[in-house]
This record gives C-alpha cells, sequence and structure tokens, in this order.
C-alpha cells in the first residue's frame, strides 16, 4: 500500500515594493500577494515596516525572506514579536560591501525564547513555534540613504517536520549547473562552506562566474563566525548580480514546477549514515547541495562535499533524498538574474 501523502500548514505570503516585480516573483515564490510593504523612517538613514502574521501554531516554522532588489540598503534586521512580551532576534544581514551595518545591531538569537505557553525556538534565521503564538508580527528594519523601493518580503510558514511522504510521483529533466567543489578550497574553511558553493554553483548556471574562496568569504558571518547563513549567501549572491529567496517545500511537485522552469534549487539536506546511499559525506545535520532534476528513480544532484569536479555530480535514491530534504524543514534557496528597476516595475 503507498504511503500517506505528506501533510502540513504550509503557506507562503509575499508583500512586495512600491514598483516591484510582483507577478515575476509570484511565479517564482508561489505565494500569496498581500500588498506592498510600508516603509516609516526610523531613525536617521532607518526605515522600518511591521507585518502581522496572526497566530503561528504550535510546530509552524517560519522562515522570513527579504528579496533584495535595485535599492541600495547596507543591511537590515528582522524581529518576531508575539503576546506575552514574546520575542527573537534573526540575523543581521550586511547588503552592501563590508559588515559595518550590522555590527551594531543585536545578535540572532538562539535556542528556547519566550515565556511559558508562548515558547518558540529561535534557530538565527528561522524560528518554530514550540506553543500556539499568538499576535505575531515580524518587524523589519532597513538600513538606507532613501525610502526603499523595490525590496520584497516572502515568508514560508510549514510545520518543521511533515508526516507522511513527501514523494509526489513527478519527473522533470535535469538543469544544467557547472559542478563545484568545496574540498578544492582552503582546508581551514573547506568543510564550512557548503551554503556558498552551492550558491555560487546555480550563479554560474546564470552567467554569473565567481571566484570560488572570495565568494565563499564574501558569506561569513562576523557576529556568528559562519559562512552562508541562509540570508547571508543570498545577499552575497545579490552582490554578484541575483536576486533570491529562501523558502519551505512540502513536496515533490512544488520543486519540480521550479526545476521545470529551468530553476535548480540549493536544498538543505539531513540524513543519518546509510541513509543517502552514494553521498560524499556518511551523515550530516544540515548540509546544502543542489537538486538538478528529477528522475523515476533517481534524483540529480550537485553536491559540493564531493572530492572534486568530476565527483561533485551524484545521482541519489530519490524517496531517499526526498526524506533528507523535505521531512525536517524542506529548506531551498531560488535564484534568478537581477533585473533593472525600470525592467522590473509591473503596472
Amino acid at each position: 500500500m503507498p504511503s500517506a501523502p505528506a501533510t502540513s500548514t504550509t503557506h507562503r505570503l509575499l508583500w512586495h515594493g512600491v514598483r516591484g516585480p510582483c507577478a515575476r516573483i509570484e511565479a517564482i515564490v508561489d505565494g500569496s500577494a498581500c500588498g506592498p510593504l510600508r516603509w516609516a523612517p526610523a531613525s536617521p538613514g532607518h526605515w522600518r515596516t511591521d507585518i502581522s502574521l496572526g497566530t503561528l501554531p504550535a510546530g509552524t516554522l517560519c522562515v522570513p525572506s527579504l528579496i533584495l532588489g535595485e535599492d541600495a540598503i547596507s543591511g537590515y534586521r528582522m524581529r518576531l514579536t508575539w503576546a506575552a512580551d514574546g520575542a527573537a532576534e534573526l540575523v543581521a544581514i550586511g547588503a552592501g560591501a563590508g559588515s559595518e551595518a550590522i555590527t551594531a545591531w543585536p545578535q540572532a538569537d538562539h535556542g528556547r525564547v519566550g515565556s511559558a505557553g508562548q515558547l518558540a525556538d529561535a534557530g538565527i534565521d528561522c524560528v518554530e513555534a514550540i506553543d500556539d503564538l499568538t499576535e505575531c508580527h515580524l518587524a523589519i528594519e532597513v538600513e538606507s540613504p532613501a525610502r526603499p523601493q523595490h525590496l520584497h518580503l516572502a515568508v514560508s510558514l510549514r510545520q518543521r517536520r511533515l508526516a507522511g511522504d513527501p514523494c509526489v510521483e513527478r519527473e522533470t529533466p535535469d538543469v544544467a549547473v557547472p559542478p563545484l567543489s568545496q574540498m578544492t578550497c582552503d582546508a581551514a574553511m573547506a568543510r564550512q562552506i557548503c551554503s556558498p558553493v552551492s550558491v555560487a554553483m546555480v550563479l554560474a548556471s546564470l552567467g554569473i562566474e565567481q571566484d570560488l574562496q572570495s565568494f565563499a568569504r564574501d558569506t561569513f558571518h562576523p557576529q556568528h563566525r559562519m559562512f552562508g547563513i541562509w540570508p547571508a549567501a543570498l545577499a552575497a549572491a545579490w552582490r554578484a548580480g541575483a536576486s533570491g529567496v529562501v523558502r519551505s517545500f512540502n513536496d515533490a511537485d512544488e520543486a519540480a514546477r521550479l526545476l521545470a522552469a529551468g530553476h535548480p534549487i540549493v536544498t538543505s539536506i539531513r540524513f543519518e549514515p546509510e541513509q543517502l546511499a552514494g553521498a560524499p559525506l556518511p551523515r550530516s545535520s544540515g548540509h546544502l547541495v543542489v537538486l538538478r532534476g528529477l528522475g523515476s528513480k533517481r534524483v540529480t544532484v550537485n553536491d559540493p562535499a564531493g572530492a572534486d569536479a568530476d565527483s561533485v555530480v551524484q545521482h541519489y535514491d530519490r524517496r531517499a533524498f526526498l526524506r533528507a530534504w523535505l521531512a525536517d524543514r524542506g529548506i531551498g534557496y531560488v535564484l534568478w538574474p537581477r533585473q533593472p528597476a525600470a525592467e522590473s516595475a509591473q503596472p
């Protein structure tokens, strides 16, 4: 008897800028448009917006992603608040060159936050509701010389762990993505840079070539001393010439729609020994790889943990890979070439 389909309360919400490419972003994010972001002055050179998210049911993973456009912002921070003085600081991101924009802002929370009955688990760039969190608001502060005009916000909400089987039977041809190995980089950083190397592979598929080690170093977060925190990796991609979003996925069908449109997906996978046969790593509590195609029995993946470029391309068992990716969090990055504001404006 086939497994029951995966179930979740997932939905994705999109807020768009005044002249932003709402139709284009909606097609990629696959979310519900909620109207424009409304920015108010917070202090000289700083702008703020506040989004109501209502109630986040227990077990919900909240992943907000600011989609950078043509605004010349220096950096941004996010803060999720809820009833009973609950609050979680998310990671502050430097968008412009250098890290000066973020070092004065609070360091992101990690671990249990909130009070009894309104507890959450903060994860630097996401928040998981332990209890039902009521009266939730997401505040965003941007450092910019002028009011932002071309920023977008996607908020993915889903149960962190899915029940059932995410392996919807849909196939796609492989998307061409040049292979790059993190293991060919400086040994002091090589095992820490799966996220930026995966992003660099997708950038290369868009015709945006990067020096691998320089790009990886550009994703380093000074407060947390980590390479490739989700939004930091996308900020580095933005500086290189691409926009992107971090979002959650439910099943193979959602991935297939993007792959069929030519968008490879940088996926965050977790697996224990013998759960992903043929993988260069024996296990991982968090590893980033590029999903390129879905076959009936196998998936095509660029795994940056391959010892060299020749061993980066892998063909994993479809069901094992989708479980490693989708059963817990189901996070993926999607990137596309950044458009000039005049081209992206919609009536």
